[in-house]
């Protein structure tokens, strides 16, 4: 893993407090949690192919829809298997570069996040008694609050590379930003 993408997990698992007692809760859980991959991935694309802005996304690709669970299922295996190495952490990346390419935007990308969570959260209720429903929810929550960061940030930083590797030098696109971010606080500030 690149020095960027370590430093971006390490804030991120700082900041969410994804811990390795975590790993150990979500690795012990997986026998539980795995099976739901399809219940998963069936609320997912039936939400996300029934709402027109985010089904628009997925006009524009090759992939049908059955492509797209097989996907997210790969996914979520990944996710919920208790392994949380570099090889993972750098899926979790590739995950925001793919994002990029077919502009998932962010507020896409963390509602559908939260809509995971809300579903996993009901079935550590419905499959775990109380302390351990929460016990591997909280988990559950670190994890995905991390892994939605680390996806942010990594599209943020691959989006900036991508520019960067176009020939626009990232310090000349970061003080033109940064110029234009201050005129625009400056006029919000007067409307408010």
């Amino acid at each position: 893993m690149n020095p960027v993408m370590l430093g971006i997990l390490e804030q991120a698992r700082t900041l969410t407090q994804f811990s390795p007692e975590d790993e150990e809760v979500l690795r012990e859980a997986s026998e539980a949690l795995l099976p739901l991959a399809d219940e998963v991935k069936k609320v997912f694309y039936d939400v996300l192919f029934g709402y027109e802005p985010t089904l628009e996304v997925f006009r524009n690709l090759s992939q049908s829809r059955l492509e797209r669970e097989a996907t997210l299922k790969k996914w979520y295996e990944l996710t919920f298997s208790g392994h949380y190495d570099d090889k993972f952490w750098e899926w979790q990346w590739f995950v925001g570069l793919v994002h990029i390419q077919h502009h998932v935007s962010h507020a896409f990308m963390l509602s559908m996040m939260t809509r995971v969570q809300a579903l996993l959260l009901r079935k550590c209720m419905e499959l775990f008694e109380e302390a351990s429903a929460e016990r591997v929810f909280g988990a559950i929550l670190r994890l995905t609050s991390c892994i939605a960061i680390f996806m942010v940030e990594g599209y943020h930083q691959q989006f900036l590379d991508a520019i960067d590797r176009a020939g626009l030098r990232k310090s000349l696109v970061d003080r033109l930003v940064t110029n234009e971010v201050r005129d625009m606080v400056r006029e919000f500030r007067k409307t408010t």
